[in-house]
């Protein structure tokens, strides 16, 4: 669907150049959610705006369905620009049109006939909830309600992608909850691909299928949302995951291992399910103390983690650590006795 290569895009400052995006290779597969998540500053809207062109790269290729767009200029960046939907995180709507106009309003610029436009918009309006709020004003709803304006004036083109630009960071959490749950909806009955950014792991974790983590510019990590919670690698990314799951050692935990190797054993899917731990003692001949432990879920699909104290009993550790690894299991040994 999306194919970005050496993507690069700077702006002049006070203080000399800025890489807001900085060499940035990546790939969107059809009918996903993709995620794009990092601190303030990182180039995630910067990003984002280019696959619209409402910033123009400075540099690198940028392919929809196999179109290179970085060129495209006049009517035809407009036609092109008409199917790609955008959700902005401060709404924009206009106050002075009800539910019904604003979502009508990006139809009427297109040129379509009313009779099209009027059922386009009463679709729209069931689709997102808001048939009952047709003819009021954006003065008149609430904070979710707004953003569901937004959504359905974002698909009023009928985009075959959705961009999502830090749409639930205005909201509360109850409004945030039903916003990602309408996004996965339109996803699925519309077959939408959504590239979202955001600075919350919370929202990754409840609705992307794969993520990207930006720093300076840059992706330091990518891959598979439940893959990421499993095995981050970057340490920023494991910041972002401990402010929805925090894998932190309990408090003078480690000071209670004595002579055994203190360590994490993280799982996820049917091995959650596996007696792996018997097997370890049993077949290494060690002995595993359970002292702490944790079951989580992503988007079905449990995951979990629970920190060990090994101590070899005639076996050897080393063997026992390779045996989980060969399962799927992600290891890290926090302690050495």
């Amino acid at each position: 669907m999306i194919e970005i290569k050496g993507l690069v895009k700077n702006y002049s400052t006070g203080q000399g150049l800025l890489h807001a995006v900085n060499g940035v290779d990546l790939k969107v597969r059809e009918g996903e959610i993709f995620g794009i998540i990092g601190p303030s500053g990182a180039g995630k809207s910067t990003l984002i705006r280019t696959l619209n062109l409402l910033e123009t790269p400075d540099a690198g290729s940028i392919k929809i369905n196999g179109k290179e767009i970085s060129t495209l200029r006049g009517k035809e960046l407009r036609d092109f620009r008409r199917k790609i939907g955008m959700i902005f995180q401060h709404f924009n709507l206009l106050s002075s049109r009800t539910v019904r106009d604003n979502i009508a309003f990006p139809l009427e610029i297109a040129g379509i006939p009313v009779q099209e436009r009027e059922k386009r918009v009463d679709r729209l309006m069931e689709l997102v909830g808001l048939s009952a709020h047709a003819d009021h004003y954006p003065s008149e709803l609430s904070g979710g309600q707004k953003q569901r304006v937004g959504i359905a004036r974002a698909l009023a083109n009928e985009p075959a992608l959705l961009l999502s630009d830090e749409a639930t960071s205005s909201l509360d959490p109850e409004s945030t909850e039903a916003t990602l749950e309408l996004l996965r909806k339109i996803r699925d009955e519309l077959n939408l691909t959504i590239v979202l950014i955001t600075h919350e792991m919370d929202v990754i974790k409840k609705v992307c299928d794969r993520v990207a983590v930006l720093e300076n510019g840059k992706i330091i990590e990518e891959g598979e949302v439940i893959d990421i919670f499993v095995n981050p690698r970057q340490e920023l990314t494991r910041r972002f995951i401990k402010t929805v799951i925090d894998y932190s050692l309990p408090e003078g935990l480690e000071d209670m291992v004595i002579k055994g190797d203190l360590v994490r054993v993280t799982f996820k899917g049917e091995s959650t399910h596996q007696p792996l731990m018997s097997l370890l003692v049993k077949k290494f001949q060690i002995d595993a103390n359970i002292l702490y432990g944790r079951i989580d879920d992503i988007q079905g699909i449990p995951f979990g983690t629970l920190i060990l104290e090994l101590r070899p009993n005639g076996g050897s550790i080393d063997k026992a650590l390779d045996f989980l690894r060969e399962k799927g299991l992600a290891i890290e040994v926090l302690k050495n006795g």
